[in-house]
């Protein structure tokens, strides 16, 4: 792998690069005014233009500056060849507001009227008084050809609201739907097609039996559903995948079988045309997976509580030949307020042929940020390459150790985890500028092309928090 970067500019948060070549990017700050009631936080919302060495060179308050969107979403969106804001308006009493985007000249952060993706009343979905952001889903997502666009809003009841929109944010059909003794904050995940059908994975009364469920939703007719099978267990997760061609469904996940914690992974898949339901391939995790995260702290030996701890979230990602589940762990501190353990990464990858498993050992203690303490996976040459913030302490010792931590942050460097198909490894620095106290944000990380992916490069300050100063990185996948 190869590097570059620009010159040292300024922080900003996410960004994106117009089709001009103009950097855009957003800056939220939320404001608290509702006490305990989630749906009257609010924020302001800047949208900031860079130059080529991330500094500032234009900014746009948007209304004027007011405290004037919900903070319960919001993104930034390249759609074809436009940048849109999508965000949520401030609603009435508890209901989710208007879901509203405005399109950005990239050139001059000129905005459009604007634009109502889908109404508060058509939506009709309300959120609890308290706890209302973590019973609060809202899902943006995009087809494999880029050409339909899946909103997807609920809360902590069975109603959920669901709309496909083309590329010009143009309802294409809408509906109201739900999914019997299933709470929309139960959605595990989303994706739509190309043809504008949304599928939804979920948790609702059968996980208990044996089953993990996958709805299909039309523009019309009843919704189609698929049940999996997975003889004694019970899944965990259910993950959903289009492929890259669009003609199938990659469905993948994990599962409880003899104990309360994890003991193996589960794949299957949906044919697109016809909605056929593969045969459910079903893999117990190695011994040896077990016995490594154990001694990290993340699973156990023992017989009754055999298996890995339920405190990972996972992604799929279309791997080579085959599909990638790649989980991170994370758990809070219950003997210290506000401390949070952030774990290795586990992964398991499927084929026709095989499923394998590997671990990358990683550990940090966050006590308030969590800057650049997370990974961005993605797959190039066949592979499936990791990237995340290590100690040299950590990539100097056998890779089956507990992991060294990575907590101070000012010293570690951006490495790249290359996996192979069977599970092996090797780990490559890739930015190592620890000497000038500057992390990798790993978290901003994006593709530009099949062989390369682009990350802000963050000035650390004394005691860990974000300093004055980034630059963008160019990684070249050789």
């Amino acid at each position: 792998m190869s590097l570059s970067e620009s010159k040292a500019g300024y922080a900003s948060y996410s960004t994106l690069t117009a089709p001009g070549g103009e950097l855009v990017g957003i800056r939220k700050e939320e404001k608290n005014n509702g006490g305990m009631n989630w749906n009257k936080y609010r924020m302001t919302v800047t949208l900031v233009q860079y130059d080529k060495d991330m500094k500032v060179t234009k900014e746009n308050k948007l209304s004027g500056g007011d405290n004037a969107y919900s903070a319960f979403y919001s993104s930034l969106q390249l759609i074809g060849n436009k940048i849109w804001f999508i965000y949520v308006a401030p609603g009435e009493k508890n209901d989710i507001g208007n879901i509203m985007a405005i399109e950005i000249n990239p050139a001059t952060l000129e905005t459009s009227t604007p634009k109502v993706l889908a109404a508060s009343d058509a939506m009709g979905v309300s959120v609890p008084v308290f706890n209302g952001m973590g019973a609060k889903k809202i899902l943006f997502k995009k087809s494999p050809d880029q050409k339909r666009y899946m909103l997807l809003v609920g809360a902590a009841k069975e109603q959920i609201y669901l709309c496909t929109l083309d590329e010009q944010l143009n309802v294409v059909w809408d509906k109201k739907a739900s999914i019997p003794g299933t709470a929309a904050n139960k959605i595990q995940s989303a994706v739509i097609d190309n043809a504008g059908n949304i599928f939804v994975s979920y948790t609702g009364g059968n996980e208990d039996n044996g089953t993990a469920d996958v709805m299909v939703f039309k523009q019309t007719g009843a919704p189609v559903h698929k049940v999996l099978r997975l003889a004694d267990a019970k899944p965990y997760e259910t993950l959903l995948l289009l492929s890259k061609k669009g003609d199938s469904l990659h469905i993948a996940g994990t599962y409880f079988d003899k104990t309360d914690n994890i003991g193996g992974a589960f794949k299957s898949s949906i044919a697109i045309a016809g909605f056929k339901l593969s045969d459910v391939r079903k893999t117990p995790f190695p011994a040896t997976i077990i016995e490594c995260f154990a001694n990290d702290d993340w699973g156990s030996t023992k017989g009754k509580r055999y298996g890995l701890y339920p405190q990972f979230s996972s992604e799929l990602i279309e791997t080579g030949e085959g599909i990638s589940i790649v989980a991170e762990f994370r758990s809070m501190d219950i003997n210290a307020t506000g401390i949070e353990h952030v774990g290795g990464i586990l992964g398991i990858y499927f084929d026709s042929r095989q499923t394998s498993f590997f671990r990358i050992p990683k550990y940090r203690r966050n006590a308030g940020s969590s800057m650049g303490d997370s990974y961005y996976a993605v797959s190039a040459q066949g592979k499936l390459i990791v990237f995340y913030n290590d100690s040299q302490e950590n990539l100097s010792q056998d890779i089956a150790l507990k992991p060294a931590s990575s907590t101070v942050y000012k010293n570690v460097m951006l490495v790249a985890a290359i996996v192979e198909p069977d599970g092996s490894l090797k780990r490559e620095k890739v930015i190592d500028l620890k000497d000038q106290n500057f992390l990798g944000i790993v978290e901003s990380m994006k593709v530009l092309s099949p062989s390369a992916v682009q990350l802000r490069v963050q000035k650390v300050k004394g005691l860990g928090g974000a300093g004055n100063e980034q630059m963008l990185a160019t990684i070249t996948i050789d």
